[in-house]
């Protein structure tokens, strides 16, 4: 399980001051970055490398709402099922003790060149489908700050 930090900035909100819908999307993307780095995967995942990841299906279930300044920790793990990589986010904000949103998506491999379907590549596929996924989602809270 891997956890990502995000501070809510200003342009992230609406005139209501919460976070905006779509801007959910974007926080579910930086953590997903942040940890294909952290799991020495993001070559495949850079638009002048050998392959591109593009996303098939996205869904998120909007709970609570995050504000202006919030720290939203973003925990994900993911999967690989046949030929995608599923991903899992549930953002919690300690300020409310809740999950203001989780969400999914699925990826697949393209080769960048041509942008069509592919395999992902053998040392990838063997990262990825070592990853841990748990039986329970989204965990009961975060796993505690370091």
């Amino acid at each position: 399980m891997f956890v990502h930090r995000y501070r809510v900035a200003f342009y992230d909100t609406d005139a209501m001051r919460v976070v905006h819908h779509a801007n959910y999307i974007r926080i579910m993307e930086c953590a997903r970055v942040e940890w294909l780095r952290q799991l020495d995967l993001i070559k495949y995942h850079t638009p002048h490398g050998s392959h591109v990841w593009a996303i098939t299906h996205v869904k998120v279930d909007f709970l609570k709402s995050a504000v202006f300044d919030d720290e939203i920790e973003t925990v994900l793990e993911g999967r690989l099922v046949g030929a995608r990589f599923q991903i899992r986010y549930a953002l919690w904000v300690e300020r409310l003790k809740a999950y203001v949103a989780v969400g999914e998506t699925d990826l697949v491999p393209l080769v960048a060149e041509t942008l069509q379907a592919t395999r992902f590549p053998l040392e990838a596929r063997e990262r990825l489908r070592n990853l841990a996924w748990s039986d329970v989602w989204p965990p009961a809270a975060p796993p505690p700050r370091p």
